[in-house]
């Protein structure tokens, strides 16, 4: 994505049992992904991706650090401003190399957990 692209933005909160658990910022080229509605923010945008817009997702590189809640978030997530959270900044690639998205998630670390599994 350039500068001066027109992206899709959004910004959402997921929850389990009522809890928060992660803020996630998305950013997904205009271009790439006609029609999204903000309805598919409440299912899951991949699957659109597959299944409407017949994109194949092949991989998503990841950046992973701790950083500490800021004020927006912290009222969000129910934490204390400064808490640690753990972040996730990812771009992801469909199968011909094209970046699709880029996002950001933060996640509260006492509430979730991430699992990872990795092929050689």
């Amino acid at each position: 994505m350039q500068p001066d692209d027109f992206v899709y933005h959004h910004c959402r909160t997921r929850c389990l049992d009522g809890l928060p658990i992660v803020i996630e910022y998305t950013y997904m080229p205009l271009d790439l992904v006609p029609g999204l509605k903000k309805s598919q923010l409440y299912q899951s945008v991949y699957a659109y991706l597959r299944d409407v817009l017949g994109y194949k997702i092949s991989s998503f590189h990841r950046i992973i650090r701790a950083v500490a809640a800021t004020e927006e978030e912290a009222e969000r997530l129910e934490v204390a401003a400064g808490s640690p959270l753990l972040e996730l900044e990812q771009v992801g690639f469909l199968d011909d190399g094209t970046p699709f998205e880029y996002s950001v998630s933060r996640n509260v670390g006492d509430r979730s957990e991430l699992r990872d599994i990795s092929v050689v």
